[in-house]
């Protein structure tokens, strides 16, 4: 019987961890605050982004009436240090935020796309940023 239990639990929440954070509202979706969302790398440098993969949002706020979410920009910079020859990773704020609209893309399972609610253009097809090596 508590093997049934445990195969149970773990089949419930297995799925639910990863769809907790894109919860839909209509046309838009709610990104839980905190989450980490990531551009894909293949389709920024189709579009001839350098470097996207430095680059990552954080959803700073719920979501608002209007449905808008605070976002901030971070960069990763490597700095390397001539004394002792390291090579570190320092992640920067790049601003202090701004409001977006995020919609689930239909061409790509998983991705969303952020919207500038100023004029409706796709600012950048993201998803939740993978564990790094």
């Amino acid at each position: 019987m508590f093997v049934y239990l445990l195969v149970f639990a773990i089949a419930i929440g297995s799925p639910m961890s990863g769809a907790a954070q894109f919860v839909d509202k209509g046309e838009y979706v709610e990104v839980a605050q905190g989450t980490k969302l990531c551009p894909n790398v293949i389709l920024e440098k189709s579009k001839g982004r350098l470097d996207p993969e430095n680059v990552y949002w954080r959803v700073t706020s719920k979501v608002r009436a209007n449905g808008t979410q605070t976002v901030a920009t971070f960069v990763l910079e490597v700095l390397y240090d001539r004394k002792s020859g390291e090579t570190t990773i320092k992640e920067r704020r790049y601003d202090e935020g701004y409001a977006m609209l995020f919609k689930r893309s239909q061409e790509h399972k998983g991705m969303l796309f952020m919207i500038s609610p100023k004029d409706g253009q796709v600012e950048a097809t993201v998803e939740i940023c993978e564990k790094r090596k």
